[in-house]
């Protein structure tokens, strides 16, 4: 099979492929950030033309938020929202938000700004997901307590939330059910 010819990477080749996958993908600005570098990078290898560099990666980032296309804190709590819900702690979500590229300080506003219980609700979704506590099987409950409490704090709740979930006499009635 013949190969293509690399072509020609400008400003509104960039531009279409930011737009892509911002039309796929929900994403942060520093995600994008390394989409469009690594695409820059593997067309240059390959031999294209390039009309661009980084400082035209940093202009379109900046034009794509002040269009309101890529807003890093809609999307910083949008994602914490779904990782809480599926019973994500605290640093769960911190540590995921990071990886995306969210600066720490956001990442400790907005942890900062939730309720005293979402840590609570988060461990109770999480041990309803993985059948752990009072959703596990009455006859092996007992013995699994250890392995249960060892399952959140991997999953990076603290050792009181945990033992709140897990040693609960039944599931609660809070909508987690």
């Amino acid at each position: 099979m013949k190969r293509r010819k690399p072509g020609v990477w400008d400003r509104a080749r960039l531009r279409r492929a930011a737009l892509a996958y911002l039309a796929r993908y929900a994403a942060p600005s520093a995600h994008v950030r390394r989409i469009l570098q690594r695409r820059l990078d593997r067309a240059e290898a390959r031999g294209a033309e390039m009309r661009v560099g980084p400082e035209d990666i940093e202009a379109l980032l900046a034009d794509l938020a002040r269009m309101g296309l890529l807003d890093d804190r809609a999307w910083a709590e949008a994602q914490a929202r779904t990782l809480r819900r599926r019973g994500a702690s605290a640093r769960a979500v911190a540590a995921r938000l990071s990886a995306r590229g969210t600066p720490r300080g956001e990442i400790e506003h907005l942890l900062a700004g939730e309720d005293e219980g979402a840590e609570l609700q988060a461990a109770r979704a999480l041990a309803r997901r993985r059948r752990l506590g009072p959703w596990r099987d009455p006859t092996e409950r007992a013995e699994r307590r250890e392995k249960d409490l060892a399952a959140m704090a991997r999953a990076g709740f603290r050792l009181d939330v945990a033992r709140q979930v897990i040693d609960a006499d039944e599931p609660p009635g809070d909508g987690f059910q």
